[in-house]
């Protein structure tokens, strides 16, 4: 992810041209409701007391409701009215009509209105592979590249020279760059899907070139990436922290990006990430392809033994770009979240007493065990999680409990928070940073954990509404994700969007959403009281709001997959 202003050679803007409008006044998910779900929307209007769903295809009133009293959503700023329609159960396509002046964009009420979103967003990881050919059914295509070896950078010390072959993996996000860090979460992630929602995950097909491979489309893609983190890992079982070059390229396809790529200093955050995924993907993978599956935990655990041998983190005081490096930098002062991370992936697939003694001991004082959202920064809630949907006999019942425990207190305060705010949101005033939208939908895991672990199906309730608000239901009216919805993003920062010279952004990216940091001038330049949720613009050069990430789109994969039919 960038952090810099780039100087624009031209204008890249696109202007949004939709066939449907709507009145901003009203907010609702623009994809829709799955039939028994709960169905709220949002109407920010002075004065209203009801609400009307209408059909579609005829304007015929099917339900009428009473709008609740006014919700004040200090995060936005907005006064909400709840249009609640939740026992309004008929399959169709509908609109929400108040006081017969202000409209909705259409929605869909049916089990099935997440497919396409999940298989778009899916398919965007395809479509940010690099180092080989991306073309499919939707007409958006680059050709290879980033084909040339890398060199060491000279940072990455113990005299290494030359060049290593570091081609391939999932562009990171709106620049070429390949980061460890991110990459093993965004993989992980995946995998996760894959090993808790197999049938649906199993299912999907991605439609891109077949390519030999026996698995099913998610897990190939997933080998995409995992192949070139094995790539990145050093004879002596660390791993190398990222491949990018030494500043970001102007905005040209991916082809066309000719800059030397150098290959960044072995850091332990980077092993512990790596020893996890690779532990991950041995147990996912061994009923497909054995062979595979032991090179993972056989990296895995030559991974583990670097870690051992290296107790402190490496470099002292965590990964910072050299004087010379401008990239993506995911800077991380502390280790023992992704060792713990290992330990856990590691166990939860061999069993072995070596890494459940360093989980006993390394959550020892943690109080509560979970009470966050997982990020690249802070992998433990998803280490956490992991050991409870673990199935190892040698398992620790009191630790597993006490997790589960705090797990479902999290549950409640995430659901109270829902049921406190205007837009059903679980967010805090301080999880608006780069990339809110990621925490969201990581809350969303944490509370799909909380339904099957702690046997609570309320929970799932909460998970679901952040899909409404990714897809509609928020202060901008309009979907997040490209490509879906009536009206969404069209300028994230994404160089493939900007430079095929095509008015439509690449399908099924995951914007990053409001940002009151305003960690760019785009943002910067907003009212200096503008409340954090509306600290977003869909603005190319706002890449601190509205890049995109693989570590971004994974965990809307995750919920989408879990809520599709």
């Amino acid at each position: 992810m960038e952090k810099i202003i780039l100087v624009l050679a031209a204008l890249f803007f696109a202007v949004p041209v939709f066939a449907v409008s709507a009145d901003d006044e009203i907010k609702v998910d623009q994809l829709g409701y799955r039939i028994l779900d709960n169905k709220y929307a949002v109407i920010a209007v002075d004065k209203a007391e009801y609400f009307r769903v209408m059909r579609l295809s005829d304007n015929k009133e099917m339900f009428t409701g009473a709008l609740a009293n006014p919700v004040r959503d200090e995060d936005s700023g907005d006064t909400c009215f709840i249009a609640d329609f939740t026992e309004f159960n008929k399959e169709g396509v509908y609109y929400i009509e108040v006081n017969r002046e202000f409209k909705s964009y259409p929605f869909t009420i049916g089990n099935d209105i997440y497919n396409k979103a999940f298989y778009k967003a899916a398919r965007a990881f395809y479509n940010q592979r690099c180092g080989t050919k991306v073309s499919g059914p939707d007409g958006f295509t680059h050709d290879a590249c980033h084909l040339n070896p890398a060199v060491f950078h000279p940072s990455a010390g113990k005299g290494l020279s030359g060049t290593i072959d570091a081609s391939g993996g999932w562009h990171d996000a709106g620049d070429y760059g390949r980061y460890i860090v991110n990459s093993g979460l965004s993989s992980a992630t995946l995998l996760y899907l894959f090993e808790r929602n197999r049938t649906k995950a199993a299912a999907l097909k991605m439609n891109f070139p077949y390519s030999g491979y026996k698995f099913p489309d998610l897990l190939e893609e997933i080998k995409y990436n995992l192949d070139w983190m094995l790539k990145m890992q050093d004879p002596n079982g660390g791993v190398y922290h990222k491949v990018t070059p030494l500043q970001f390229p102007g905005f040209i396809m991916p082809e066309k990006d000719t800059s030397k790529e150098y290959v960044y200093e072995v850091t332990s955050c980077a092993t512990g990430d790596f020893a996890a995924v690779m532990a991950i993907a041995a147990r996912v993978y061994a009923p497909y392809d054995r062979i595979f599956a032991d090179s993972c935990l056989y990296a895995s655990k030559k991974a583990w033994a670097f870690l051992t041998s290296n107790p402190g983190i490496i470099p002292a005081g965590g990964f910072k770009n050299p004087p010379d490096t401008g990239t993506g930098q995911y800077a991380d002062t502390s280790d023992t979240d992704e060792r713990f991370w290992a330990a856990v992936e590691l166990f939860n697939t061999t069993g072995e007493n070596e890494y459940e003694k360093f989980i006993e001991i390394n959550s020892a004082n943690d109080d509560p065990m979970i009470g966050k959202a997982a990020w690249w920064r802070e992998v433990k809630p998803a280490a956490m999680i992991s050991y409870c949907y673990g199935t190892q006999p040698k398992k620790n019942v009191e630790l597993d409990a006490k997790i589960r425990l705090d797990l479902k207190r999290h549950a409640d305060v995430l659901m109270g928070r829902i049921k406190d705010s205007g837009y059903k949101m679980t967010m805090l005033k301080d999880d608006y940073i780069w990339g809110s939208n990621n925490i969201l939908l990581n809350y969303s895991i944490n509370l799909i954990a909380a339904a099957e672990l702690c046997n609570d199906k309320s929970y799932l309730q909460g998970a679901q509404e952040a899909l409404h608000y990714i897809f509609g239901r928020n202060p901008f009216n309009m979907s997040f994700v490209t490509g879906l919805g009536s009206y969404y993003c069209m300028n994230i920062h994404h160089r493939p969007s900007a430079a095929d010279g095509k008015e439509e952004p690449w399908p099924g990216l995951l914007a990053g959403g409001p940002n009151a940091q305003k960690s760019d001038k785009i943002l910067q330049g907003m009212p200096f009281d503008t409340p954090p949720m509306k600290c977003y613009e869909d603005n190319l050069q706002s890449y601190a709001s509205n890049e995109v990430a693989i570590n971004w789109n994974a965990p809307l994969v995750y919920v989408l997959g879990y809520f599709s039919k």
